[in-house]
């Protein structure tokens, strides 16, 4: 008996080592995904704790941008820095002439400018509107998304897509369009929806993009054929999305942010980013020149491109950011996933009023 009560302490013994010898292995195993996770929240503060100090508590930052979407993404910098952030939301281009008549008056009321149209952001640095900043951050942003000078850095983008309603597709015999000539197909005369590039960004940036990427001549030849696909313009970049939901359009061209919402909710629409690139404009940050809190505005900014900032901009706004080291919401694309044309957003700004020109001469031939 003694012999065999030995023998049964000796396997308990055994197995409470390989227990612990367990336990062991997997905390050595977790470790680093925890310090992993620490060194980045640590480089992330590091980062915008360059231009940082504890007075800055009592700051209170003025912005101005297009959208109230963005004031979960100020609260948490709140959260993080104690520096509040007051949100004055306008048009993109009520924005730009406030600052402007500010600059004028020599009494510059905001600190930051979040949100809006890059080309209002080109001109206003064009016009002495803007301070140049080099974040530590911006050598983790594409050369094509932020101001070589620093004075503006892109956020989250928006991408030109298509929402086609598939049962009208299916209705005509044909293939979902996958590429810009698709959209000249003889069968969808007539069912093409696209705004007014005059009124809408999207339209604008889609032609800007086609000219861009496909040259002059050829450019304006493939718009030709285009515009004879579209039976009117609408004024806003949305309405060709909800004409296809109607069923009054087989493809519209359309702004999105990478997200598939559209095409959960309606089940007779699928919503597509062309293979062979489409166009895309980022939603810009920049600090206001003049203004009275410049080293809080820099933490700003270096706040919001770090890791944490994007993150809670992704979430805010549900798009698509301008770096793919970030994560981004779940059920949005990836950079990786969607072709942008090379785009030259100054060219985009210097040579509107241009096109626009040629755009209206074609149109109303």
């Amino acid at each position: 008996m003694k012999k065999i009560l030995s023998i049964l302490l000796s396997v308990l013994m055994i197995f409470s080592l390989i227990g612990c010898s367990s336990t062991d292995n997997n905390e050595e195993i977790e470790k680093p995904a925890e310090n992993n996770e620490s060194e980045a929240v640590s480089a992330d503060e590091e980062t915008w704790k360059a231009h940082y100090d504890e007075s800055m508590k009592d700051i209170t930052l003025n912005l101005y941008g297009v959208t109230d979407a963005i004031i979960p993404v100020l609260d948490a910098f709140t959260a993080d820095t104690g520096i509040k952030v007051e949100n004055l939301t306008m048009k993109n281009g009520e924005i730009l002439q406030r600052i402007q008549n500010e600059k004028d008056s020599g009494v510059v009321v905001a600190d930051i400018w979040f949100t809006g149209g890059a080309d209002a952001f080109i001109s206003a640095a064009e016009n002495g509107l803007l301070e140049s900043y080099v974040s530590e951050e911006s050598k983790n942003i594409a050369d094509g998304m932020k101001d070589a000078d620093g004075y503006w850095y892109g956020t989250s983008l928006t991408v030109v897509n298509w929402v086609v309603n598939t049962e009208i597709i299916e209705e005509l015999g044909l293939e979902i369009p996958s590429k810009w000539d698709d959209l000249l197909h003889p069968e969808l005369n007539g069912l093409v929806s696209m705004s007014d590039p005059a009124s809408s960004g999207t339209a604008y940036n889609t032609v800007s993009a086609i000219l861009q990427t496909r040259g002059e001549e050829e450019g304006w030849n493939y718009l030709d054929k285009l515009i004879a696909q579209v039976p009117f313009f609408t004024a806003r970049g949305s309405d060709p999305g909800k004409n296809v939901i109607a069923g009054e359009a087989a493809v519209g061209i359309n702004a999105g942010t990478g997200d598939k919402s559209l095409e959960e909710n309606n089940p007779q629409v699928k919503v597509i980013y062309p293979e062979d690139g489409t166009g895309w404009w980022p939603q810009p940050v920049a600090i206001l020149s003049g203004c009275k809190n410049p080293e809080a505005a820099k933490v700003f900014i270096d706040w919001l491109l770090s890791t944490k900032g994007l993150e809670e901009v992704g979430k805010a706004q549900n798009a698509l950011l301008v770096r793919d080291d970030v994560s981004a919401p779940e059920g949005i694309l990836s950079l990786k996933e969607i072709e942008l044309f090379p785009t030259d957003f100054k060219a985009n700004a210097s040579e509107r009023d241009e096109i626009l020109s040629k755009w209206n001469e074609r149109v109303n031939k």
